[in-house]
């Protein structure tokens, strides 16, 4: 099926690894112009020569403005947003930092807001985008494995994705992703033997069942979705 976004630009962040790079790999089978964003420059220097890389820490803001620049300049404005990159500190409450509750919530939605709204202005004027920001089951549940910064920043992300939403109406879509428990390089055995049995489906996730969702809610056939989180969890919660 064509999804209808051949030759658009989309940038991916967080994309260098993991759920990212399928995210980035199906989107460049659809025949987008792909722009990828990551801190880890020995990560992006293995990615296909056609893409764009970036190296950028997307919880800087002067970063994260050269970062949208650099991509206009090299590829054009940026038609799709993945606001994936984040990172997860699982720790209970009384042993969380400050600095580390502010760490979690500036990499995993600071960073969105930031990027959506220096694309939102562009993707208005011409009348379409996609903004697409991967949050968490742990923001709707409170968190399995996830400590409470991991799950309040995937809470207020998928708050943030419903006002982008109303305001980004009627060209431009902003929808969010909740995956649970997906198969990635640092996922132990032990995990994926726990979890298996009580998903309903009986497996953990793959990074492409992610990707393949992305890749939908980007397409011209998703515009009549926005403002929706999409439970990717294998039947683990169902609402």
């Amino acid at each position: 099926m064509d999804l209808g976004i051949a030759g658009k630009v989309a940038l991916i962040t967080g994309g260098a690894r993991g759920i990212g790079l399928a995210i980035a790999r199906r989107l460049a089978d659809e025949g987008c112009r792909i722009a990828v964003a990551d801190l880890d420059g020995e990560a992006l220097a293995g990615l296909p020569g056609e893409w764009l890389g970036v190296q950028c820490d997307v919880t800087d803001e002067a970063q994260v403005a050269e970062l949208i620049a650099t991509v206009e300049r090299e590829l054009g404005p940026v038609n799709i947003l993945v606001n994936n990159a984040g990172i997860c500190i699982s720790q209970p409450v009384a042993e969380t930092t400050l600095e580390n509750w502010e760490k979690a919530l500036r990499v995993n939605l600071t960073s969105a807001f930031m990027l959506s709204r220096l694309v939102l202005g562009g993707m208005n004027e011409r009348g379409w985008g996609r903004i697409i920001n991967i949050a968490s089951m742990a923001g709707k549940l409170g968190g399995l494995t996830s400590g409470i910064a991991y799950t309040a920043s995937k809470a207020g992300m998928m708050g943030m994705t419903k006002s982008l939403a109303r305001e980004a109406a009627p060209g431009v879509t902003s929808n969010a992703l909740a995956p649970a428990f997906i198969r990635t390089a640092m996922t132990s055995a032990e995990v994926e033997e726990q979890y298996s049995k009580v998903i309903p489906v009986g497996r953990i996730g793959e990074a492409e069942e992610v990707a393949a969702a992305v890749a939908f809610l980007a397409s011209a056939h998703a515009g009549y979705i926005t403002g929706e989180t999409l439970d990717i969890n294998g039947g683990m919660l169902m609402d």
